[in-house]
């Protein structure tokens, strides 16, 4: 078993149990300061721990208990490292490539730009590699290894240069700027924080080019059935449309939009999640 793993010696296995427990009562008890990502991955981290302690695997408790407590102090918690886990040979490449996928997005600003889903894949790729150490639960790791990768597609999203138009030349006026993707989560029509965040960049692009019309498109993977996804399009329409209103731009120059699975940003098969088709495009039109 990895190193900082607690070894169970009878004569002390009470003494190991009270400690453990006062951990994580301490990390459950923690007012968390600083970040918006730090106060994220400490109620990431507090789950994990819970988690363990109910398996009695007081050592990985401990050790998420008390990455739960230097994020609440607002401090810097590193996702786990690959080296120090005993792993089987065949799960160590995927770990390092995600490792290193999660460290690169995490090195541009992902914590700044999409807290939320930074701080999910960072806890997830912890729970991971713990999960794979252990190796006893494929449910789990397969549980754990997805919730990573969805939240990595959504700050991959969150990073993603938006391209620029080229600049007009004089005296043509300027020219508007290309559509916004806003992104939903599985078979959901609530605004995420981050999808928020996109929402004002909408706003203050709307007010900065005075666009004589804005178009709201709702769009779905193809999970599920189509006349379902048609109008779940519609809802998630529905909630951009809302919300863009509620931050002062009318009603009048809005239309909606739901074009459901059939106009999908990736071209996948029939019944397939993908978070990159779950979104609403909104186009600035002159």
């Amino acid at each position: 078993m990895r190193g900082l793993k607690f070894i169970l010696v009878a004569g002390v296995a009470a003494v190991t149990l009270s400690a453990c427990t006062d951990r994580y009562q301490a990390a459950t008890n923690a007012e968390p300061s600083g970040s918006s990502f730090t106060r994220e991955l400490y109620k990431g981290y507090v789950g994990l721990s819970g988690d363990e302690r109910s398996e009695k695997d007081w050592g990985d408790s401990d050790l998420f208990a008390d990455k739960a407590l230097s994020a609440a102090d607002g401090k810097s918690v590193a996702p786990e490292e690959v080296a120090n886990w005993d792993l089987d040979e065949a799960s160590i490449g995927d770990l390092t490539t995600a490792h290193d996928r999660l460290a690169g997005a995490l090195a541009n600003g992902a914590g700044d730009k999409a807290p939320t889903s930074a701080a999910h894949a960072q806890v997830m790729f912890d729970c991971w590699i713990q999960e794979q150490e252990e190796n006893i639960q494929p449910d789990h790791i397969a549980a754990c290894r997805d919730g990573f990768m969805a939240a990595m597609a959504k700050v991959d999203a969150a990073l993603a240069p938006k391209a620029k138009a080229a600049p007009a030349p004089a005296p043509t006026p300027m020219a508007l700027p290309d559509p916004f993707a806003i992104y939903f989560d599985f078979d959901s029509d609530v605004l995420t924080v981050d999808a928020k965040a996109e929402v004002s960049v909408v706003v203050a692009a709307i007010k900065k080019h005075s666009p004589s019309k804005v178009i709201v498109a709702g769009h779905t993977d193809t999970a599920g059935a189509s006349d379902y996804n048609q109008n779940l399009a519609g809802k998630r329409a529905a909630a951009v449309v809302a919300a863009l209103q509620n931050s002062g731009v009318s009603a009048y120059m809005v239309k909606s939009q739901d074009l459901g699975e059939n106009a999908p940003a990736v071209k996948t098969g029939d019944g397939i999640s993908e978070f990159r088709n779950r979104r609403v495009v909104v186009t600035l039109v002159k």
